[in-house]
């Protein structure tokens, strides 16, 4: 880790100065690229505003947010009983630490200036908003500054392409007030400048691990790495971050709260392996219920090609995450041992596409991790040597249609939603992309392929 350089991007290129921020000077051969560019963010932007606008009148998680910090002034269990949303019961899943940020909007006046949107959950959406944009901004920073893509029509086509693979995404996670967008950024910013502080650099996925846990992913390939500086910083501060909550709760009251939420996220939980309890699950487990079980979800269809024991399905998806950080480590050595490019944030990638499957209750929202490996597979096919075969090209644009990609389903009549969300449609989509990426890999090491331009 500590031998990896910063990217020196050409003068030409798109990097943290430039491309996104229109201040920059260009020369006048440059005028029709960047108009291009201009007209990209504004569609981009505009596009963006529609899940902004429509997550204020939207019940969404920041009201089961919401709700648990409500418990917590209350000084009741943040755990142990779901929360009533829409005819659905949902438990809380993230950490006290989280839900006593949001303290602080249940303490504003509770009048509605929505129905049934109290003032509070109303600056918490529009606080919310505005991180998320700030996020989403400084995330097409750091991949335009370590790809250093250079200014010609064929940059202005790949963004085009990176906004159609990246906007369903995007309006899912503002729409739905996930945290998904926060922890991919979190993630990559952590091999973005080596020459900033680890701290300034890890401080991000730390928070991550404490808020939804999924960051832990990452922290496992700091390990496998073998950073140790950076691992047991991360480790660290999570642990600081955990135990802040005691500065301002009772002593005992923090501790039942940090035992209720180790036993909401236990991975080995039978609600984790058999996920039945609520619709719309696209991770491996929900896949091998759904279609190998038999067993009634609430609001979709029984399929049950198998009728497998509660038993064989926790061998199966537990086999399946063996197959996956094996799949991921193997991968990290390989890459660290090759001559590309990009290796970290391109391992990364890897560790960040297995998420959704590996990891019980993963919704369409959570796919947007396989954004980065997606990015990087498009990449190669315009600026590397890279030629991919037609049968890899074929299955990455049926994966494209199966996760929503090229087809946005919101737009789509209900019976066909409800046919992609009660099949795992997109579970099967991100599987089908994580057996492609594989392919990719393989053939991006084989290659030997380089960038433009070197670190």
């Amino acid at each position: 880790m500590e031998d990896q350089e910063t990217p020196k991007p050409p003068p030409n290129s798109l990097n943290a100065e430039s491309g996104w921020n229109f201040t920059t000077r260009l020369n006048p051969d440059e005028t029709s690229y960047r108009k291009e560019i201009r007209i990209i963010s504004c569609v981009f932007i505009g596009l963006l505003l529609w899940p902004c606008l429509r997550s204020f009148s939207t019940h969404n998680d920041l009201h089961i947010f919401f709700a648990a910090a409500q418990r917590m002034v209350s000084g009741e269990n943040l755990y142990t009983q779901p929360y009533p949303t829409e005819g659905w019961s949902l438990y809380y899943y993230y950490s006290p630490l989280f839900a006593s940020f949001l303290v602080p909007f249940t303490l504003l006046p509770q009048t509605e200036i929505l129905e049934n949107i109290p003032l509070g959950i109303a600056v918490l959406k529009l606080f919310w908003i505005l991180l998320n944009g700030y996020i989403i901004f400084d995330l097409l920073q750091i991949f335009s500054g370590m790809l250093a893509l250079p200014r010609h029509k064929k940059t202005v086509l790949f963004w085009w392409i990176m906004l159609a693979i990246s906007f369903r995404w995007l309006f899912l996670n503002i729409l739905a007030g996930q945290m998904t967008i926060f922890i991919v950024w979190g993630s990559l910013r952590v091999f973005q400048a080596p020459s900033k502080s680890p701290i300034s650099r890890l401080w991000a996925l730390a928070l991550g691990i404490n808020t939804k846990i999924l960051s832990v992913f990452i922290l496992g390939q700091l390990f496998l790495m073998r950073w140790w500086k950076g691992f047991l910083l991360a480790v660290l501060l999570s642990a600081v971050l955990l135990c802040i909550p005691y500065l301002y709760l009772p002593t005992a009251y923090h501790t039942e709260l940090i035992q209720g939420w180790m036993a909401n996220i236990n991975p080995f939980s039978k609600s984790h392996i058999v996920e039945v309890g609520e619709g719309g699950f696209i991770d491996m487990g929900a896949i091998i219920a759904k279609y190998l079980t038999g067993i009634d979800v609430p609001g979709e269809s029984r399929i049950g090609w198998g009728l497998i024991s509660d038993r064989g399905v926790f061998i199966l998806t537990q086999c399946f995450r063996i197959l996956v950080l094996c799949s991921c480590w193997i991968w990290l050595l390989a890459i660290k041992k090759s001559n590309v490019t990009n290796k970290n944030m391109l391992i990364t990638s890897v560790f960040l596409a297995s998420i959704p499957l590996a990891f019980p209750h993963q919704r369409d929202y959570s796919l947007f991790m396989v954004w980065p490996m997606m990015a990087l597979i498009v990449h190669a096919w315009f600026y590397d040597t890279l030629s991919l075969p037609v049968y890899l090209k074929c299955s990455l644009l049926l994966a494209g249609i199966l996760l929503g990609n090229l087809v946005f389903f919101e737009a789509l009549s209900e019976p066909i939603r409800l046919f992609v969300g009660g099949n795992r449609i997109q579970g099967i989509g991100a599987l089908l992309l994580w057996v492609c990426m594989h392919i990719f890999l393989y053939l991006r090491l084989q290659q030997k392929i380089q960038m433009p331009s070197s670190p």
